[in-house]
């Protein structure tokens, strides 16, 4: 058994469901099926999150990856965690990091319309905005990136900007590939963008849908883990996001303005385009 040499440590919002389904498409990276094994995310259980508990029981997930060259998952809430980087640190000191980081205000208006989707938000987006709510604080990078590069070696954190993603996804994929030391030549299809922005037809349906969906999910054999099968199908119930409010859009981004500063700092890229 092996334990992982890569992880991807978010942002939740950042096209991490994306990257989970074409890091899974290289024959030379074993991904955990299973997205979010949250095992590093000490908090896990405080928000109901179950997770394996000793590091054998983390090393045991990674059994089948038989000889791979990259071996990781992906678990977003490694990069909100105030002890996910420690830990890290600790269990997998040579360990690289890949975090994809979204415009803060899309992240935020995307991240709303997720979370009502699966029923852990019934409120406004000007509510889910308020200070101390997720999808306000998620977006502040600095100081929650400020964690890793304390811990970790500049060259073995990758940040990949999910609008440049979105523009030239197989450039973003060589990219990745070269740093995570597989071939960067295998060809990936990208046509399917994964978990996009949308809203449920009918609440009332998703109410009753979405808890179904989550038993499935524990029912069905490991195999078809990671498919998305499960959320092509709920897919059908939803329609297209309403447009993002310019009032609201114009109000986050002075809020998210000197983060995006620092955090431009910090990466040692060119951000201005968020401002």
């Amino acid at each position: 058994m092996t334990l992982p040499n890569f992880l991807v440590i978010g942002v939740a919002k950042g096209g991490t469901t994306s990257l989970h389904h074409y890091l899974r498409a290289h024959p030379d990276i074993y991904l955990y099926p299973d997205k979010e094994t949250n095992f590093f995310w000490t908090e896990a259980r405080e928000h109901g999150r179950r997770t394996v508990q000793t590091l054998a029981e983390y090393e045991a997930l990674f059994a089948d990856a038989k000889g791979r060259r990259a071996i990781g998952e992906i678990s977003p809430q490694y990069m909100n965690s105030v002890t996910a980087a420690e830990r890290i640190q600790r269990d997998l000191p040579d360990v690289k990091l890949v975090v994809s980081l979204r415009n803060p205000v899309e992240r935020a208006w995307s991240d709303y319309l997720g979370r009502v989707r699966i029923l852990r938000e019934h409120g406004s987006f000007e509510d889910a905005i308020l200070p101390g709510r997720p999808c306000l604080e998620w977006g502040f990078y600095a100081p929650r990136l400020k964690r890793y590069y304390d811990r970790f070696p500049r060259e073995r954190i990758h940040v990949i900007l999910h609008d440049e993603f979105t523009a030239d996804p197989h450039g973003t994929l060589r990219a990745l590939f070269e740093f995570l030391g597989v071939d960067p030549g295998v060809p990936v299809d990208v046509t399917t963008r994964h978990n996009a922005a949308a809203v449920p037809r009918s609440r009332m349906l998703n109410r009753v849908l979405w808890p179904a969906v989550v038993t499935a999910q524990k029912l069905v054999p490991r195999r078809f883990h990671g498919t998305g099968v499960l959320a092509a199908i709920l897919a059908t119930t939803y329609r297209r996001a309403p447009v993002f409010p310019e009032r609201l859009r114009a109000a986050l981004r002075e809020r998210y303005r000197d983060d995006i500063i620092e955090t431009a700092q910090l990466i040692r890229r060119d951000l201005s385009r968020w401002l």
